[in-house]
């Protein structure tokens, strides 16, 4: 599909961006695995573990120390707060999710005949959460001095009215005439744009009064945003693992990664004092939703070495996952007036198809087993975020071109670590503990992501196992805005207010599995 339309909408925690851009690239190229409640609760460090099928999403040799076969199954809950503290005041806004963070089954190949070396032949298919998208987050307050629409006003200037006009030139063709961003378009037609006196293409906003030269606010209004981001990335992983004289496991898998993400906004503000706006403006709520759905393919190779008993080295591969995507989007418009008129309007949706692959990996691993009684882990992960690309899905090569030189100019790529440990109090019962850092892969914006995790493992008789992992990541502060500053004449802005919000999330992990 060709685009049908663009849009410019306030994202909070970032500029305002246009469809199909490089934090698009960013967001479905990172990977905070999940994987099942052991891997999970040891921090992921799980490269030279093995043994666990929730690793292989990071390793497949994992598959390869199975000596039996097994099925395994990892419900999970997430839970995420996010503060925002905005024109004085303080909002906390709570998520909750449940899913399903792995599943998946291994068996030895028993009729195939093993020669020389090769101890073992396994298979195994497996799916793992790769990262989730699940957050909602607000900011209320009240401005006394500045506005979205004034914003909007702003950057509709130069656009004659005319073009803006759906009633004179169809529902679809604004965009097609004049450029126009949806919301500038919507924003008009709902009256909350209006032209100044001898210009056809420069606007005064609803919530502004003419005061001789100049465009003031009325008076004050209470701002309101809400957003909400769900969904996630899964891969589904066919495996083939081998063992080698019990001392070299090695690994291949094929996996397909499942994608979807749907991001709902709100903005709004209302009239403090109705009889302060001259346009009778009483309030108004601009709603943009997205959803984007995809797949992608990818491949993995991995292998684990014992060199000297209880040593264990681990090392992977994994190339770039290549998604074909589709973003479907589309904005609404209500605007209500003190003289009860009120009028709801919405744009036409629009879709468009575009290709992301995503950077390689590389893991490397290491981990000592104190015999019987627990090991300790370490992992570093090699992310190459300065090679991810973006195509348009009709092969029209040029379209990427600004946002591939961006990618290459904003992003780095990234050394994350991670660390975990396992105790074994007896046969039955096993603590664990972990921590996984992941470097920032922007070169001047955004932060560090860090997580701390812990668990416990049971063992019942000799083929029933259940684990228990929770993660608790750190929280990080950024400072935001919802919309931009608006230029005025003479050098000086009308400055949109400044916030800052903090985010936690929670998730638990439940696996359950038998061998036989």
């Amino acid at each position: 599909m060709k685009k049908t339309f663009t849009f410019t909408v306030a994202i909070l925690l970032t500029t305002l961006l246009s469809a199909q851009n490089r934090y698009d690239a960013l967001r479905y190229s990172q990977n905070f695995y999940e994987g099942s409640a052991k891997s999970l609760a040891m921090g992921n460090a799980i490269v030279s573990i093995g043994g666990d099928l929730g690793a292989i999403s990071i390793n497949p040799a994992s598959a390869g120390l199975y000596r039996y076969s097994e099925f395994m199954f990892t419900p999970s809950t997430i839970s995420t707060l996010t503060e925002t503290d905005y024109l004085d005041r303080n909002t906390d806004k709570r998520f909750f999710r449940a899913g399903v963070s792995s599943f998946g089954f291994v068996t030895p190949l028993n009729g195939i005949r093993k020669t020389g070396n090769l101890k073992g032949l396994n298979v195994s298919v497996s799916m793992n959460k790769l990262n989730n998208f699940n957050n909602r987050v607000s900011a209320k307050g009240r401005a006394d001095n500045t506005s979205w629409l004034s914003f909007l006003a702003y950057n509709t200037k130069g656009i004659n009215s005319s073009e803006l006009d759906i009633q004179s030139v169809g529902d679809t063709y604004p965009f097609y005439n004049s450029g126009a961003s949806w919301s500038s378009v919507l924003a008009w037609n709902t009256n909350l744009l209006d032209r100044l006196p001898d210009s056809e293409s420069k606007y005064i906003a609803a919530t502004e009064n003419i005061v001789g030269n100049s465009n003031v606010i009325g008076g004050p209004l209470d701002q309101g945003f809400k957003r909400e981001t769900t969904g996630g990335i899964s891969e589904y992983a066919i495996t083939l693992s081998g063992n080698v004289n019990n001392k070299f496991y090695f690994g291949f898998s094929l996996g397909l990664q499942s994608l979807r993400y749907t991001d709902w906004q709100s903005y709004s503000e209302f009239a403090v004092n109705l009889n302060q706006f001259d346009s009778k403006f009483k309030d108004f709520e601009h709603i943009y939703k997205q959803t984007t759905t995809g797949v992608g393919i990818n491949a993995r190779a991995g292998v684990i070495y014992l060199p000297v008993e209880g040593l264990r080295l681990g090392a992977s591969l994994a190339t770039p996952t290549y998604f074909s995507l589709e973003d479907e989007w589309r904005e609404s418009m209500y605007a209500e007036y003190s003289d009860n008129y009120h009028i709801l309007l919405k744009s036409p949706k629009g879709s468009y198809d575009y290709l992301v692959i995503t950077p390689a990996r590389a893991n490397l691993g290491i981990s000592y087993f104190f015999g019987t009684r627990g090991s300790i882990s370490l992992d570093y992960e090699f992310v190459g975020y300065e090679w991810m690309r973006m195509d348009d899905a009709d092969s029209d090569f040029d379209e990427f071109d600004n946002e591939n030189d961006l990618i290459e100019e904003d992003f780095q790529n990234t050394s994350n670590i991670r660390a975990g440990a396992e105790f074994r109090l007896n046969r039955i019962f096993s603590l664990r503990a972990g921590y996984s850092f992941y470097q920032n892969p922007e070169r001047n914006y955004g932060f560090d992501t860090q997580f701390v995790s812990c668990g416990a493992g049971f063992k019942f008789g000799s083929g029933f196992f259940a684990d228990f992992g929770i993660q608790r990541r750190i929280s990080n502060s950024e400072n935001f805005r919802l919309y931009e500053n608006v230029p005025l004449q003479g050098g000086s802005s009308l400055l949109a207010p400044t916030g800052e919000s903090t985010y936690t999330a929670w998730k638990m992990l439940a696996t359950i599995g038998f061998r036989f």
